[in-house]
């Protein structure tokens, strides 16, 4: 039976029990899809930095690539790209053991998140230390952060004309 016509009102209005039941059903597992990927936390060894915003990390053997939520960080090809990435090793060595909450993930199928490595909050140590910027075009979670540290010229706010890593891509 097709579902359109499974679900189909009848001319009073009102499903039967058993239709009524079906329906809760059928949104409750759509919206389980959807809320308990999207809510998921995965851990795992760091086995890759690529830069100051991807890494790689294994869990139960599987390799996941993430990118870091809410921040965009230097290009390694970028005026102060390598020191992003390094200053993303001191938060996060290689084989440390990272947590991850899944935010979203995006066009390239990575994992997008928030990296916790000893506790620690990397998104917004990234942001806050001059490493990254917040990634305003997806979020505002970083934005004072940012704001903070271009105040105290830390990091890349210490250079005199720091270019967004978007508007860096766009050019290449």
């Amino acid at each position: 039976m097709r579902i359109s016509k499974f679900l189909k009102l009848n001319l009073k209005g009102t499903f039967s029990p058993l239709k009524l039941a079906m329906i809760i059903l059928f949104v409750l597992y759509g919206l389980s899809l959807v809320i308990g990927d999207l809510s998921k936390e995965i851990q795992g060894e760091i086995i890759k930095v690529y830069d100051g915003d991807t890494i790689t990390l294994v869990e139960n053997q599987e390799k996941v690539k993430i990118r870091l939520y809410g921040l965009d960080a230097p290009e390694l090809n970028q005026r102060f790209g390598k020191e992003a990435r390094e200053y993303l090793l001191s938060l996060c060595p290689l084989h440390a053991q990272a947590k991850i909450k899944i935010i979203d993930k995006d066009k390239y199928k990575r994992v997008v998140g928030i990296v916790y490595c000893n506790e620690i909050n990397v998104n917004e140590k990234l942001v806050e230390n001059g490493f990254a910027w917040a990634y305003r075009e997806y979020s505002n979670d970083y934005v004072v952060l940012e704001n903070k540290a271009r105040k105290n010229t830390m990091g890349l706010w210490g250079e005199a004309n720091p270019l967004k890593p978007s508007e860096f891509r766009r050019k290449q």
